[in-house]
């Protein structure tokens, strides 16, 4: 079923703005090997040197920084192996830059459970909450080895992370959370479950892609939209604010 999977994946942004000019050949695509047409672009690195204006690149790392979170938060897809090799420039028909993911032979879907435990934690730390996450990390992880004590100093720790680091916020820091909470994670016996790593994993990359790219990109602007969206498609929310319509 991997390979159906994979196709999943294409299909999901039709109609957002990274619209894919490349398939999976299906003819010859199977469980084990993945196929895929020719893209013929740039690397998005390429367009960090002075023959690209600030205007492209500004472009590119909402292009992209939009796609991954909607991808995360709204899609339940995680590309497993997201760096600038793998995203390579093109234009579409209208002339408007594009953005291709390939390479997506490491395609992860969460599920339903896991996906609603992800928003519910991202969600929390998004929002400062950092004990309501650490309880949330705990609870939902499927072989907690954690004493009663362990557990209380993993959520302290995580809420001193947040009051820490009070002026940022955690999608424009991920790198460095998530460090530290896997820090604590092994010190208190707290298993963090694979589905968080993968995706705090493919927002950092995007994240420090967007960045380089145009430093002074808002990712809070991109990403609290999409997990208010989120946590209303789960029914954490009873509406959506207008504006994410």
């Amino acid at each position: 079923m991997a390979h159906l999977l994979k196709k999943q994946f294409f299909s999901f942004f039709k109609t957002f703005p990274i619209q894919k000019s490349f398939q999976p050949i299906t003819d010859i695509t199977s469980d084990k090997i993945l196929i895929e047409s020719f893209v013929n672009g740039e690397p998005i690195f390429n367009y960090l040197g002075p023959k690209y204006t600030d205007k492209e690149r500004q472009e590119l790392a909402t292009i992209g920084l939009s796609s991954t979170m909607k991808m995360v938060f709204l899609h339940d897809f995680v590309h497993g192996d997201l760096h600038p090799g793998n995203m390579i420039v093109d234009h579409n028909e209208k002339g408007n830059l594009r953005v291709n993911m390939i390479d997506c032979g490491l395609v992860v879907e969460m599920g339903q459970t896991d996906h609603e435990n992800l928003v519910k934690i991202l969600g929390a730390l998004i929002k400062k909450d950092g004990y309501l996450a650490g309880k949330l990390m705990v609870d939902t992880s499927k072989r907690c080895q954690a004493s009663r004590m362990d557990v209380k100093l993993f959520c302290d720790g995580i809420k001193q992370i947040v009051i820490d680091d009070e002026q940022n916020n955690f999608m424009e820091n991920v790198g460095d959370y998530l460090a530290e909470i896997c820090y604590l994670a092994c010190k208190h016996k707290v298993k963090l479950e694979a589905s968080f790593i993968n995706a705090a994993l493919a927002c950092e990359i995007m994240e420090g892609i967007a960045s380089s790219l145009y430093p002074d990109m808002l990712v809070q602007s991109i990403a609290l939209p999409m997990v208010l969206k989120a946590e209303a498609m789960h029914g954490m929310k009873k509406f959506v604010p207008s504006f994410l319509d």
